[in-house]
């Protein structure tokens, strides 16, 4: 048998969400495709978004993994940005349409929040990493 294939053992940490951050960015990702065939007021913003955003987001959720700190705090950053801009575009739906149930608010408010779970887990496995430094450091 060939032992060329061999990868490194995964890494466990207890409080490492990278899997779930990995599917949310693949999944926001997925929803801003589809919100680009609904959303007419944004399809400008969608295509950029869409052309370069939702490559990035991918090959950003392809490079989550619990040895790159770094590329964790890249997560952080982008769903924070993301979340921001998003809510404001669901805000701002809101107030046109004036109802819940409009599908562009759905869509915008639905892309905000998986960025929302996405900061969340990204943060909290930032947070396990320095409390690995800080307990190194004692």
């Amino acid at each position: 048998m060939c032992m060329d294939n061999k990868q490194t053992p995964p890494t466990q940490h207890p409080h490492y969400y990278g899997t779930l951050v990995r599917k949310q960015l693949f999944f926001a990702a997925f929803v801003i495709l589809l919100a680009a065939l609904i959303d007419s007021e944004l399809r400008n913003f969608y295509l950029v978004v869409g052309l370069f955003g939702v490559v990035g987001l991918t090959i950003l959720a392809g490079l989550t993994s619990p040895q790159k700190r770094g590329v964790m705090f890249t997560d952080m950053f982008v769903s924070a940005i993301m979340f921001l801009i998003f809510e404001y575009f669901a805000i701002n739906a809101f107030v046109k349409y004036g109802n819940f149930s409009d599908p562009i608010f759905f869509f915008r408010q639905l892309i905000a929040v998986i960025y929302l779970v996405t900061l969340y887990y990204s943060t909290k496995t930032l947070r396990y990493y320095d409390d690995q430094e800080q307990n190194k450091k004692q």
